[in-house]
């Protein structure tokens, strides 16, 4: 899909925000050199502009984790 057509995605939109902090939390515990070749994965295939911003916001993630 490109990124200047709408997807038209059925889902209810309903988030497990205990899935989701317990996806962080796990996140934060990955060894550096894990959580480095993950973001290369999931970002690879993107436009910088967007792999900066998920960069960012797995960076935050983690120091969230860390100051727990």
């Amino acid at each position: 899909m490109q990124d200047s057509n709408p997807a038209n995605n059925g889902g209810p939109g309903i988030v497990d925000a205990k899935k989701i902090q317990e996806l962080t939390d796990v996140w934060g515990k990955l060894p550096a050199r894990e959580r480095e070749a993950s973001m290369r994965e999931l970002t690879r295939d993107m436009p910088p502009r967007y792999r900066e911003i998920i960069r960012d916001y797995f960076r935050k993630l983690s120091e969230q984790a860390d100051n727990r």
